[in-house]
């Protein structure tokens, strides 16, 4: 089974992950929902807030366990150019967890965006293909 579990402050990573969710036929949950017993992708949705991951995304990527997750899938948000794929990926690592090589972080959001662009849902396109 797979799952979407994402934290947003300002809806962008929300937006993001239910279009990922919509076309992997998956529902996006934010991290505070469990996840099933057996995981065998976890797309991991975060953001950037002044310069850093949010503390409720660390303590979760710091908790994911590698034998209830077989591997995980990041995505992003930022309103600039940073990307929350090192600071999530350093916390996984550490936990022995599997990371794919495959990501997508979109830059430039406005916060409480409430939907994403053409470009940026032919981005969400793209990228889920890899994984239909």
């Amino acid at each position: 089974m797979d799952a979407i579990r994402y934290f947003s402050r300002t809806g962008n990573t929300k937006v993001l992950a239910e279009a990922i969710g919509a076309d992997l036929n998956l529902e996006a949950k934010d991290i505070t929902e469990p996840l099933p017993d057996e995981v065998d992708t976890l797309y991991l949705g975060a953001a950037i807030y002044m310069t850093s991951i949010d503390k409720h995304m660390k303590a979760y990527a710091a908790k994911v366990d590698p034998k209830q997750v077989k591997r995980v899938v990041l995505f992003g948000t930022s309103g600039g150019v940073m990307s929350s794929e090192k600071a999530v990926s350093k916390l996984l690592t550490e936990q022995g967890v599997t990371i794919a090589s495959e990501s997508l972080h979109l830059h430039g959001l406005v916060p409480k965006h409430d939907k994403l662009s053409d470009e940026q849902l032919e981005k969400v396109h793209e990228f889920t293909k890899a994984f239909k």
